[in-house]
């Protein structure tokens, strides 16, 4: 039987979290590296998107990804503690605004933790992104990002 080695506690924010990829992968993914003890109740996964949601929403979205993928392993106690990791924000994320604020804010000082941005987006939103990122003070030692898709079909047109 394959062992789990837990991670130290993390933020991820899932940019494009109400989206195709988000439902059908990534909540489940994550809820699966909880429910095998990998991911503390002290992590936080944020869901973005432009969507006008509250963060009970968006659990009941991710709640309903997760029985699409393993309805055998979501009871309702494992899913109340994966769901009180989970919040979302509102926010478009080539614009800047309150919005980056507000996750500020549901990110805490996010400085002593990875911090990953997960762009489950358009490649054509990256750079905006991670400019909006940067310009919101949320790029520290420990923050990542991480692309979905390939940039370009090539080197020469992913230079571009």
């Amino acid at each position: 039987m394959a062992k789990f080695i837990p991670v130290e506690p993390f933020n991820i924010v899932i940019f494009g979290g109400t989206g195709d990829l988000s439902k059908r992968k990534l909540l489940p993914a994550l809820f699966h590296r909880f429910l095998d003890g990998q991911i503390s109740t002290d992590s936080r996964i944020v869901g973005s998107a432009r969507s006008k949601l509250s963060r009970e929403e968006f659990q009941n979205i991710a709640r309903e990804a997760c029985r699409e993928v393993s309805e055998e392993r979501l009871s309702n106690a494992n899913w109340d503690d994966f769901a009180n990791l989970l919040d979302y924000q509102s926010l478009n994320a080539t614009e800047l605004g309150d919005a980056w604020g507000e996750l500020a804010t549901k990110l805490g000082d996010a400085k002593d933790r990875p911090t990953i941005f997960y762009l489950a987006t358009s490649p054509n939103l990256y750079v905006r992104t991670c400019e909006s990122i940067k310009h919101a003070n949320l790029v520290h030692p420990k923050s990542r990002v991480v692309l979905e898709k390939p940039i370009g079909t090539d080197l020469e047109s992913a230079q571009l």
